[in-house]
């Protein structure tokens, strides 16, 4: 029987849409696009598409769209690229790429509620005259949390800064947000390829370039252009949204709490794929671990952190235990079959980690 993958907001296999239009750039139309000569058009002219499909979906132009090698690369450019001599701000809720550059950068760190919304109240207080640019994501890689981009927008614009927004979790889960000068964005986590994310600016925003050595995407991130997984990024965003995933998150939901979980931030909007639960006691790799021993696999949280066994900062922020949660993320592929078999499996675990508790 093949494990059930419930950790989609780390990573999701691909898509046929995405390798129908990656494969021929890897294994025929290989050549660099920056080059001149005929091997070069094809991965050009895929790049070009893919750079107007990723304009088309959050309402940007095309020459405003910069490549680059995924989301956390691009959330480096955005904010050492337009952060000049201002402050920065960011949430206490950050991915780790937004997180460490930014506490490196000196960034003060917007506190949320016991959600993991932003305090708006808060955020006004530190936006002043000196801030330069504010870095909120759309949505909790963790617990899938939406934060109310119009409203931060308002007040960033108000103190005269910029806002950015990570969206690494929105493509194939919501539509692309509106509120925002600078977004990053990837594809991997709805079914495009690793090695591709883009930033994208509103008109009028200055951005200095971090990586020189070459004219590539109008001379502002150098370096050979991946034509295959663009390609892919582009593809997907160009797809619908699938339907089935809020019914299986609701299912999910339900399963667990019959089993004495608690879902994080359960009256708060959420991405349609994500729940988030504590079993309180236990610890969250506890329960990993013994799904995966059961062929199911989830995480703790965010990957780029997870393998360090750290404490959630996700968690201790919203004043949770930081090391009880366990994140399941459902994908394009996921089905209800899928579904109840983690519940059943987690079953399993929590008997078993009741059981050896009794021994000790």
């Amino acid at each position: 029987m093949s494990p059930v993958y419930l950790d989609h907001n780390a990573t999701s296999p691909p898509r046929p849409e995405a390798l129908e239009v990656a494969l021929p750039l890897i294994t025929e139309h290989w050549g660099n696009p920056a080059s001149t000569h005929q091997a070069a058009r094809r991965p050009a002219a895929a790049v070009e598409v893919a750079r107007g499909q990723v304009a088309r979906w959050c309402g940007a132009r095309p020459r405003d769209v910069i490549f680059t090698s995924g989301a956390t690369e691009a959330n480096h450019l955005a904010l050492r690229g337009a952060l000049g001599g201002g402050r920065l701000v960011v949430s206490a809720v950050e991915h780790p790429s937004v997180r460490a550059p930014g506490l490196a950068l000196g960034a003060s760190v917007a506190p949320v509620d016991a959600d993991g919304v932003v305090d708006l109240d808060a955020l006004d207080a530190l936006l002043t005259p000196d801030v330069r640019l504010v870095s909120v994501m759309a949505a909790n890689n963790e617990t899938g949390v939406i934060q109310p981009l119009t409203a931060i927008h308002a007040r960033v614009h108000a103190a005269g800064a910029l806002l950015h927004v990570d969206a690494a979790q929105l493509p194939g889960r919501l539509p692309a947000p509106q509120a925002w000068d600078l977004l990053t964005l990837t594809a991997h986590k709805a079914g495009g390829l690793k090695g591709a994310g883009a930033l994208v600016l509103r008109p009028g925003v200055a951005l200095t370039p971090q990586q020189l050595g070459g004219p590539q995407e109008r001379e502002r991130r150098a370096g050979t252009v991946n034509a295959a997984p663009i390609a892919a990024l582009g593809a997907i965003l160009d797809l619908p949204i699938p339907g089935h995933l809020g019914a299986l998150q609701d299912r999910l939901a339900e399963g667990l709490s019959g089993l004495g979980a608690v879902v994080t931030a359960a009256s708060r909007a959420r991405l349609p794929n994500t729940v988030h639960v504590r079993f309180p006691g236990i610890p969250g790799d506890s329960i990993v671990m013994g799904l995966d021993l059961t062929g199911v696999q989830v995480s703790v949280g965010a990957a780029c952190a997870s393998g360090a066994a750290r404490p959630s900062h996700v968690l201790a922020a919203m004043g949770l235990p930081p090391g009880e949660g366990v994140r399941m993320s459902l994908g394009w592929n996921t089905e209800k079959g899928e579904i109840d078999r983690a519940v059943h499996a987690t079953r399993r675990v929590l008997a078993q980690h009741e059981a050896a508790s009794e021994v000790i």
